[in-house]
C-alpha cells in the first residue's frame, strides 16, 4: 500500500477522520516521556530544544529523566536550515514522524491507510490560506480536550490567521532550474546553499528560494508574538516561530508537509535537476542523519535515499501536486518579445550549462534599522553595470538564444532577536507611492526565521542571515519603459507585515546589494 497524503482543505472545513485520527495520535505520543524516541516532545526536539521556553509552556521539567547523550547527540537539534540538506533532512524527518504517529493510532484502532495531510495555503480554494479550523477548536468531536490546539499560536494578534496569498506565501522558487545556490548565493538556487552538516546560525548563509518562501513567512505568520511583552524573547513567542519550539505545534507536520509536497512538485517539473554531488547525496560524512523508527530504533538516512517517495523506505504520494511556472526564459521572453517566442522551438528557449559569476553592480550607504515601520534605503548603482544589463536585454530581442542578465537584491547581515517578524521588500516603488498600490515592485517577502541565533555571537553565530531576491521582472519592467539605463540610485523599501508593526529594537540589515548574473 502506498500511503497518500491528501489536502487538508479537500477533507472538509471541519473535522475530518483523519484529522480526528491524527489528534488522537498527537495525545498518544504526548503520553509518552521524554527519553522515548517516539515521544512527542523527543520527535520535536530533533529540530531544536531551548530549555527555559520549553520549561516556561510546561514541555520540559528538569527533574525529569532525559535522553542518554547518545541519543541527544544523534538525534536532538539537528534540523538542517540554508543548507542544500533542507529539504530531504525535513523529508525523512517527516516520514519518520508520519509511521511514528500512524503506529499509534493503529494501535488506538484507527486505519491501517492514516496519511498525514498537507496543508497548501497556496491552493486558489476557498478558506484554504486559513489556518484549519480543527486546529482553533477547544474541543474534539467526542467533547475531549483538542490536542491540536495550543495556546501559543498568536499570529497577528487577531485571533485568526489568514495568510495574504499573493505576499505572505510566494512560489517564485518553483521557476527556478536550479536545485544548489551560486558563488554569493546568486542566484540562492531552489534547495539552498552547498555546506556541510549546517543546523543553521553556526556561519552566516543564505535561505534557499523554497526555504525563504513560503517555508520561513509561515512559521513567522503563525507563530507570532505575545502581545504586551518583549518581541525579541523567544519565550514571548508562538512555537511556530522559533526553530526551537516550532515542532511542539501540530500544525508544524502539516505546514513541513506542504513544502515536502512543493520540492515533489519541482523534482516532477525539473526533471534531472537535483544534485548528482555525492557530498549532497551521500553527505554529510562528518555527521550523519538519523531518525527514529516506530520501534524507537535508529535510521540512518542520506538525501539519496529522499528521492523516490514510493520506495519501501517512504512509501507515500500527494494527493495533487503544484504545476509548475513557465521557465523564467520562457516568461521573460513572452513579456519582452513575444514574436521571438512564437518562431522559437522549446529547445532555444531551454538554458542548459554552468551559472557564470555574477557582479555586484551596487550597494547602500549604510544599515537599515528596520525598528521604525516603513524604511527606505537606496542602492547606488554603477553606470557600467547597468549599461550592461541594458545591453543584455537588447541583445536578447533579436536572438532567442540570448538570455539577459538576471539581476538580483541581496540582503547581507540580516540580524536581530524576533524569529517571528516578517517584512515585504519593495523594489523601484515611485516617491510618494502607496505600495500596496504596487504589487508589481514586490520583490519578496523577508522573514526573520531563525535570525536569533544567528545573529548571536556563541556558536561561532553573530553575522546573521542573508536573504536573496531575484528581481530580474523588476529590471524588465524599467527596461520595458525605457527608463533602466538612467537609474543611478534604487529605492528599496521595507515595509512590516500588518499585524507586525509594532516596535522591533534589533532588527537591522547591515548591507543591501544588487548584483547582475550574466547568462
Amino acid at each position: 500500500m502506498t500511503f497518500k497524503r491528501q489536502d487538508v482543505w479537500n477533507l472538509g472545513d471541519g473535522w475530518s477522520d483523519p484529522l480526528v485520527w491524527y489528534a488522537k495520535g498527537v495525545r498518544k505520543l504526548r503520553e509518552r516521556p521524554l527519553a522515548d524516541p517516539t515521544s512527542w516532545r523527543f520527535l520535536a526536539a530533533m529540530h531544536g530544544f531551548d530549555p527555559e521556553v520549553w520549561k516556561k509552556y510546561g514541555y520540559y521539567d528538569p527533574a525529569e529523566q532525559m535522553p542518554s547523550n547518545a541519543d541527544r547527540s544523534r538525534y536532538w537539534s539537528q534540523c538542517q536550515h540554508q543548507s542544500w540538506y533542507f529539504l530531504p533532512w525535513h523529508r525523512a524527518y517527516l516520514a519518520s514522524f508520519e509511521a511514528i504517529v500512524r503506529a499509534a493510532i493503529v494501535a488506538e484502532g484507527g486505519p491501517l491507510s492514516w496519511a498525514l495531510p498537507y496543508w497548501n495555503y497556496n491552493s486558489a480554494k476557498r478558506r484554504a490560506n486559513e489556518l484549519p479550523p480543527a486546529f482553533a477548536a477547544r474541543k474534539m468531536p467526542d467533547g475531549s480536550d483538542n490536542p491540536l490546539l495550543v495556546k501559543q499560536r498568536y499570529g497577528d494578534g487577531t485571533g485568526r490567521i489568514v495568510l495574504d496569498r499573493a505576499r505572505d506565501i510566494r512560489l517564485d522558487a518553483l521557476g527556478d532550474d536550479r536545485f544548489p545556490g551560486g558563488e554569493n548565493a546568486i542566484p540562492p538556487g531552489f534547495g539552498g546553499p552547498k555546506t556541510l552538516f549546517h543546523h543553521g546560525g553556526e556561519d552566516r548563509a543564505p535561505n534557499g528560494g523554497l526555504e525563504g518562501s513560503p517555508h520561513n513567512a509561515v512559521h513567522g505568520l503563525v507563530g507570532g508574538t505575545q502581545r504586551g511583552h518583549d518581541q525579541n524573547d523567544p519565550a514571548f513567542g508562538g512555537l511556530m516561530g522559533w526553530p526551537d519550539q516550532a515542532a511542539l505545534d501540530p500544525i508544524f507536520w502539516l505546514h513541513h508537509a506542504n513544502i515536502d509536497r512543493l520540492w515533489e512538485s519541482w523534482r516532477k517539473g525539473v526533471p534531472g535537476a537535483d544534485p548528482n554531488d555525492v557530498k549532497w547525496l551521500d553527505g554529510p560524512a562528518a555527521k550523519p542523519f538519523f531518525v527514529p523508527k516506530p520501534d524507537g530504533q535508529p535510521w540512518k538516512f542520506s538525501a539519496r535515499q529522499m528521492l523516490d517517495t514510493k520506495s519501501a523506505e517512504l512509501n507515500y504520494e500527494y494527493e495533487e501536486l503544484t504545476p509548475l511556472p513557465p521557465s523564467r526564459r520562457r516568461r521573460r521572453l513572452e513579456e519582452l518579445a513575444p514574436a521571438v517566442v512564437a518562431q522559437a522551438g522549446e529547445e532555444a528557449i531551454m538554458v542548459t550549462g554552468q551559472d557564470k559569476p555574477a557582479e555586484m553592480i551596487g550597494s547602500n550607504e549604510r544599515v537599515v534599522d528596520l525598528s521604525g515601520g516603513n524604511v527606505d534605503t537606496h542602492v547606488r548603482l554603477a553606470q557600467t553595470g547597468m549599461e550592461a544589463v541594458a545591453s543584455s536585454r537588447e541583445l536578447s530581442f533579436g536572438d532567442a538564444r540570448i538570455e539577459p542578465d538576471r539581476v538580483f537584491l541581496k540582503l547581507e547581515n540580516v540580524r536581530g532577536g524576533n524569529d517571528a517578524a516578517v517584512f515585504y521588500v519593495y523594489v523601484g516603488l515611485p516617491e510618494g507611492a502607496d505600495p500596496e498600490q504596487h504589487p508589481e515592485n514586490l520583490a519578496g517577502t523577508l522573514s526573520f526565521f531563525g535570525v536569533s541565533k544567528a545573529s548571536a555571537p556563541s556558536g561561532g553565530g553573530g553575522n546573521g542571515l542573508d536573504q536573496v531576491f531575484e528581481i530580474t521582472h523588476l529590471v524588465d519592467s524599467l527596461h520595458a519603459r525605457g527608463d533602466l539605463a538612467a537609474v543611478e540610485n534604487l529605492p528599496v523599501r521595507f515595509v512590516p507585515r500588518p499585524g507586525y508593526t509594532m516596535p522591533l529594537g534589533g532588527l537591522s540589515v547591515g548591507r543591501v546589494t544588487i548584483f547582475r548574473q550574466p547568462q
